[in-house]
C-alpha cells in the first residue's frame, strides 16, 4: 500500500533529521565557549542507564606514607579514600510541530525541504539557548528539573545545599572556593583576587592539572578585565574558534578566558574541566521520537528531540567563583 502524504512527510522529516543529527549535536556543543571547550577537551561521554550518574571521588590521601629509619614501623592503618557522588539524570526535549495547513501549502519538494530545515534550525538554536541558560543556573529551573548548573556546583553559598547528593555543609572538602568582592574596588583588587583564586583552586592537587583551565564570566567583567589586560600587555590565546564565536580571545595565566550572556552578572568562574563532564545516556542523546497526531487538531503532527544527561563534577574544591565584582 502506498504511503499517504502525511506518512511520506513523516519519513522525510525523520530521515532528514537523522542525516543532520551529527551536525545539529555538534552545533549545540560548539556554539558557546563553555560547551565548545568541554567538547575540545573530550569532556562529553555517554553512560547507559542506572538510577543515577555515579562519579567516584578520591577525597583522602594515604596517610601511611612516611620517611623511616632503622627499626621504625610503617603504619598499616587502612585509608578509605573513595566515596561516590550521585547526580540525577535530567531530561530535555523540544518539539517539532507540523501543521496540516503548512504541509498543504508547501507541497513542492524545495518548499518542503526549506520549511523542514528551518524548523530543525530553529529547534537547534533553542536547545543551544536552553543549555547555556541552564548551565549558569542552580538546578532549580523548570521546577527543579534543569541540569546541575554552575550556580549549584560553584555556588556562592558553600555552607548550604548538596551537590551530587553530598552535603557540602557537612563536608568541607566538597566546597568550591568563593570570594565576595562587595566593597572592594575592582580597579585596585581584581588582579590580586584573581591570582589568589587561581592558586586556591590548585592548592589541593598535583601537577599542572590541579589549576583551573578555563575562566568564564559575564560580559561586563570580561570587558573590564580586557581593559586591565591592555595595561599589562594583552595576552591572546591561540584558539581562534573562540574569537570566531564572538566571545573574545583573552587568556589568564595561559588559560582561555571568555564570557557568556547567560553568566551571572559581576562574576568570574574559575573552572577545572578535568573534573567536569557532560554525561548523556545513548538511549536518548538528542534523538527524534516518532511522529504523533495532535489530539483535536486534524492532521497536525508533532515529534520531539530528546536528550538525557547532566553536568557532573568530580572535585568541587578545584572550582571557584569571584562574585559581586564592582566594575563601576
Amino acid at each position: 500500500m502506498a504511503l499517504s502524504y502525511t506518512e511520506q512527510l513523516d519519513t522525510l522529516y525523520t530521515t532528514t533529521f537523522q542525516l543532520r543529527r551529527k551536525e545539529v549535536v555538534d552545533q549545540i556543543f560548539q556554539a558557546t565557549p563553555f560547551w565548545y571547550l568541554m567538547t575540545k577537551k573530550g569532556k562529553r561521554r555517554t553512560e547507559s542507564g542506572g538510577r543515577w550518574i555515579e562519579v567516584p571521588l578520591q577525597y583522602a590521601k594515604n596517610e601511611t606514607v612516611q620517611f623511616f629509619g632503622k627499626g621504625d614501623t610503617i603504619s598499616i592503618n587502612d585509608t578509605q579514600p573513595l566515596t561516590v557522588a550521585r547526580y540525577d539524570w535530567k531530561y530535555l526535549a523540544g518539539s517539532l510541530i507540523r501543521y496540516f495547513v503548512d504541509d498543504q501549502k508547501n507541497r513542492g519538494q524545495s518548499a518542503v525541504i526549506s520549511l523542514m530545515n528551518t524548523k530543525i534550525d530553529n529547534l537547534q538554536g533553542s536547545l543551544i539557548d536552553k543549555l547555556e541558560t541552564s548551565l549558569f543556573g542552580d538546578g532549580t529551573g523548570d521546577s527543579g528539573k534543569a541540569i546541575d548548573g554552575l550556580g549549584n556546583i560553584v555556588s556562592t553559598t558553600q555552607t548550604t545545599g548538596t551537590v551530587g547528593g553530598i552535603d557540602r555543609a557537612q563536608y568541607t572538602w566538597w566546597r568550591a572556593n568563593t570570594t565576595n568582592m562587595t566593597g572592594k574596588s575592582a580597579s585596585i583588587y581584581i588582579r590580586s583576587y584573581m591570582s589568589t583564586m587561581f592558586n586556591n583552586c590548585g592548592k589541593y592537587g598535583e601537577g599542572v592539572s590541579r589549576y583551573p583551565d578555563m575562566l568564564v564570566c559575564d560580559q561586563t567583567s570580561y570587558e573590564y578585565y580586557e581593559s586591565e589586560a591592555l595595561e599589562i600587555s594583552r595576552i591572546h590565546i591561540a584558539d581562534t574558534k573562540l574569537a570566531d564565536l564572538g566571545f573574545g580571545d583573552l587568556a589568564y595565566k595561559g588559560r582561555p578566558m571568555t564570557w557568556s550572556p547567560a553568566a551571572t552578572a559581576n562574576t568570574i568562574h574559575f573552572l577545572n574541566t578535568n573534573f567536569l563532564e557532560w554525561v548523556a545516556d545513548p538511549i536518548a542523546n538528542f534523538d527524534m521520537t516518532e511522529w504523533k497526531s495532535i489530539p483535536d487538531q486534524p492532521n497536525d503532527r508533532v515529534a520531539q528531540i530528546v536528550a538525557v544527561g547532566n553536568v557532573v563534577c568530580g572535585n568541587c574544591r578545584r572550582q571557584g567563583v569571584i562574585y559581586n565584582i564592582d566594575t563601576a
